[in-house]
């Protein structure tokens, strides 16, 4: 184990012996770090793959550097036919550990075969059609490209569970259930199985005990009614007389509603009707008299927003200029409020950001400001959102880390990786010409590297 601060070998002391640094609570992490590695790879053993991606993701958190980790997880990601995710793993740790790493044997071995790299692409493009087509309620399509990808990719255990739950959605249980025994016998920890599997035993269940009740039941015919009962009960013997006095009491109490009952009501009914009616007519009046109120005061409004906006336009120029400054002039007032605050101070910077060609050019005061923010924020707010996208992309969040990415690139058109990982997302939501556009101004700014040889393998596939 080597020192944060001056990359020294520790001892078994509590500090550095060579910068004096307390490594006692370093050293507790990275303890942790090494068990929840030994967890995951214990899980992974046992076919717990589950557990084993979440032990692995918490070594990762507690040290992102833990080459043997990623390692290990890209092979857990490609054993439940996450392909994707696998890759990232696998770039990361050879960019971590250039040589002599394992990772770079498995990316080779997927490379070798770009009809192999070709279908498990495919597979991906179809599983995400086929959660469009659920969405849009077209089950039927959902299951052709489904089935689809299992030829493609048998491993992909998400679109197993797709297509179960599916099954269930049209009560087909037996399907549904041999699909989700294949999943736990390839993730024995794949809890999404289990709890599928849990709800088919309690629908059987019911429908057992439902299909025993009816059975239980006897159901037979008298005066054209059919009468259900339940077994071993005898129906009670009346005699004619009752049954004469019940009819004539309902006659009787039919007659007493009908004469008595029913006038007031409907007179009742008549009069709050009008009132109700009137009230609506009173309030139309008032909305009316609103309306003019208002069209006049808009008239007023839009004449008073005319003479502004010629003088505003005077002092910035065209309208363009006019977006951007006030952009700017909400970026500032973000910045100055919270410094640190990059969502925020995006949400107005990334206006001036898509003008930056233009603001360079000028020599106006906007442009000196423009330059000013950006040297001051630049950097850092690259970092955040290459961060923030990477994380996103990693858990498979694909959208939002794509917006981050975007940002990140935005900040910084010469970092390589934020291009990369940008390139993925789009892949992943097939976004081809941008994704193209990515793996492209990989290879033009890190040439002959690592990354530069994937993002020339999808810019294969994707041809």
């Amino acid at each position: 184990m080597k020192c944060y601060r001056c990359g020294a070998e520790l001892t078994t002391h509590n500090f550095c012996t060579s910068c004096k640094s307390d490594v006692r609570q370093y050293k507790q992490i990275m303890y942790a770090s090494n068990r929840m590695y030994n967890s995951g790879l214990e899980k992974a053993g046992l076919r717990d793959l589950t557990g084993a991606v979440r032990d692995l993701h918490q070594c990762l958190k507690l040290n992102k550097e833990h080459v043997d980790a990623h390692n290990l997880l890209g092979l857990v990601y490609f054993e439940m036919g996450e392909v994707a995710q696998a890759l990232c793993e696998w770039t990361l740790s050879t960019n971590l550990q250039q040589e002599n790493n394992v990772a770079d044997q498995y990316i080779n071995e997927l490379q070798k075969s770009q009809s192999d790299l070709s279908n498990l692409d495919q597979a991906i493009r179809k599983y995400n059609l086929a959660l469009a087509y659920c969405e849009e309620g077209n089950d039927d399509l959902a299951m052709i490209q489904l089935k689809r990808v299992q030829s493609l990719n048998p491993k992909f255990l998400k679109a197993n569970l797709l297509l179960a739950l599916i099954y269930m959605h049209h009560n087909e249980y037996d399907k549904a259930s041999a699909l989700l025994k294949k999943v736990l016998k390839a993730d024995r920890g794949n809890i999404t199985a289990q709890r599928y599997l849990n709800e088919i035993s309690e629908i059987l269940r019911k429908g057992n005990e439902k299909k025993r009740r009816k059975e239980e039941t006897v159901r037979y015919e008298r005066d054209n009614e059919v009468i259900i009962q339940p077994a071993n009960v005898t129906e009670p013997k009346t005699g004619s007389g009752l049954i004469t006095g019940l009819v004539i009491g309902l006659v009787l109490g039919a007659a007493i509603l009908f004469f008595l009952v029913m006038p007031s009501r409907l007179q009742s009914a008549r009069a709050e009707y009008e009132e109700t009616l009137r009230a609506n007519s009173e309030t139309m009046d008032a909305q009316n008299v609103t309306i003019a109120e208002l069209e006049s005061s808009l008239e007023t409004l839009q004449g008073q927003y005319d003479t502004l906006s010629e003088q505003y336009a005077e002092y910035f120029g065209a309208s363009d200029s006019e977006s951007v400054a006030d952009s700017l002039i909400m970026a500032v007032s973000a910045y100055l409020t919270n410094p640190t605050d990059y969502d925020t101070l995006h949400g107005y910077f990334s206006v001036c950001l898509a003008q930056d060609e233009a603001l360079s050019e000028s020599e106006s005061s906007v442009s000196t400001l423009y330059q000013q923010l950006k040297a001051l924020v630049g950097s850092d707010a690259r970092d955040y959102f290459y961060n923030l996208g990477y994380s996103t992309c990693e858990s498979g969040d694909y959208e939002s880390a794509y917006a981050s990415l975007s940002a990140a690139v935005l900040y910084d058109d010469t970092y390589s990786d934020a291009w990369y990982y940008l390139g993925l997302c789009c892949s992943q939501l097939e976004y081809t010409d941008e994704a193209r556009e990515a793996f492209e101004k990989v290879i033009e700014l890190v040439p002959g590297t690592n990354t530069a040889t994937l993002a020339q393998g999808y810019l294969d596939a994707l041809e």
